[in-house]
């Protein structure tokens, strides 16, 4: 009983395994790299060369106002980012549909920073949560494939309980292939058991209605009333927000305000997302024009302060840098867990059926998953520095090239392998890796010297981590070689 129930649990961790692995391994390596996302977007505007941040002055919140009245008045719905460790700048940001895009602010005069537009960071973290798919079906996706983790989760400490401690301790890496990659799975997969299913977890429970949705009880009575125009919204540009910021700064109980959203009879300053572990939404209104303050009701319901922690820990926009970093490394850890599970399932099949157009298919998935998404994520950033800084519409140009380089890298994936070569699509896209990631300063420094000099800490991250992606894929490349895999 216990090897059939074994038995079928490995069907199930290693069928559903492999689907949802594909897209976990791009929801990791993506929600990894957005950790980081305001840094990121930093490095892509070498314009913004603010080392700290400081208190907006009236100047700088009254110029804000007024471009966001300028906005409305051309139907572009906006707020104000106030500065903070990470992003310096005031922001004056409105959707695109993708990203978070605007104006940014010097926060001492208001003066508008003639910085480039970039989708910058945020493409990583909106593809992370919605694969690029829109908020609903990108949404629902991700959370079933946040689901099957858990259940993979699950079914693979059962099936590998009984040997785990020995295959853990010999840690036969210098062994049969098939034995090296499954004892580094297990070996990754127990160390960072507990972050893979926190971030499970939490990724589905912060987005569960979109899986259940929770229906409304009708109403008694359903009257229907045509929907008032929008009103304009002159008074914001007149308010006096310095104030305001003062006053909110006093009522919001010690957390540093985040941002300002304006409605058409009042203007709401909300609460920094990093002021607690507890990603609230405490606000403090005010009235339009007049600036009197609004009641506010902030007390929230044990299960409301769950979920903020909730939100809180998957996002991690309350770390502090050290273990902002820890949360980057125990994602590229996941990865690596997702990316050895998606090769152990190929070659484990392969003993067996041979090279079947399946698994040749499947090879081709892994080299696009594998190799081909690092090498995306490297022409982005690249291409950041070699589109010019002041094309119309170049954030659509960034994100094009992303998905226009990972779209080739799937086609030459998928051609090699079902011609039976795979070994040459794995060592052409790691080479590619290799030479976009040790080009990347290199292109960084002949573009942007100036940025370089004023924020070296930035740019050698960066620039640091795109080489040290090139020396592991140039590395993977030469043991593929030396091989024969």
């Amino acid at each position: 009983m216990r090897e059939t129930l074994r038995t079928r649990l490995g069907w199930l961790h290693g069928w559903f395994g492999y689907g949802a692995g594909l897209v976990l391994t791009c929801i990791f390596a993506t929600g990894s790299v957005a950790v980081f996302n305001m840094e990121i977007t930093r490095w892509m505007q070498p314009e913004l060369r603010l080392t700290a941040p400081v208190q907006p002055g009236a100047p700088a919140l009254d110029a804000a106002a007024h471009l966001v009245a300028a906005g409305q008045a051309r139907g572009v719905s906006a707020f104000i980012a106030l500065p903070s460790a990470r992003s310096p700048t005031l922001d004056v940001l409105h959707y695109n549909g993708h990203e978070f895009v605007g104006a940014r602010l010097d926060p001492a005069t208001g003066a508008v920073i003639p910085a480039r537009i970039t989708a910058g960071g945020g493409l990583f973290y909106n593809f992370h949560h919605t694969l690029f798919l829109g908020p609903q079906v990108g949404t629902i996706i991700v959370n079933i494939a946040g689901m099957i983790l858990l259940v993979a989760i699950i079914s693979g400490v059962v099936i590998h309980l009984h040997a785990l401690v020995p295959d853990i301790i010999l840690l036969r890496l210098s062994t049969a292939r098939l034995r090296a990659w499954l004892d580094a799975h297990l070996l990754m997969g127990v160390l960072f058991l507990p972050f893979m299913v926190m971030m499970a977890y939490t990724g589905v429970l912060v987005k569960a209605d979109m899986i259940v949705p929770v229906t409304p009880r009708p109403a008694a009575r359903s009257v229907q009333v045509p929907a008032p125009p929008p009103a304009p919204m002159p008074e914001m540009a007149r308010v006096q927000l310095a104030p305001l910021l003062a006053q909110a700064r006093a009522s919001l109980a010690g957390q540093e305000p985040g941002f300002i959203l304006f409605a058409p009879q009042r203007v709401s300053i909300f609460a920094g997302d990093a002021s607690s572990a507890f990603l609230t939404r405490d606000h403090a209104d005010f009235s339009l024009p007049e600036g009197r303050p609004l009641p506010v009701d902030t007390t929230a319901t044990p299960i409301a302060r769950t979920m903020q922690l909730m939100h809180g820990l998957h996002y991690a926009r309350f770390a502090p840098p050290g273990l902002r970093w820890l949360y980057f490394l125990s994602g590229l850890c996941g990865t690596a867990v997702m990316a050895s599970g998606l090769v152990l399932f190929v070659m484990k099949r392969r003993r067996h059926a041979g090279h079947r157009w399946a698994y040749r298919l499947a090879d081709g998935l892994n080299v696009t998953v594998i190799a081909g998404l690092p090498a995306a994520m490297l022409a982005f950033l690249a291409g950041n520095r070699l589109v010019p800084a002041s094309l119309t519409g170049r954030e659509d140009w960034e994100t094009g090239i992303f998905f226009t380089v990972w779209a080739l890298c799937a086609s030459h994936a998928l051609f090699n392998t079902l011609r039976g070569q795979a070994h040459h699509a794995w060592r052409a896209q790691l080479g590619l890796v290799g030479l976009l990631g040790t080009s990347l300063p290199v292109i960084d420094l002949l573009c942007c010297p100036a940025a370089f000099h004023a924020l070296p800490g930035l740019h050698m991250a960066v620039d640091g981590l795109g080489s040290g992606a090139a020396i592991m894929a140039l590395y993977a490349r030469h043991r593929l070689g030396r091989r024969g895999a």
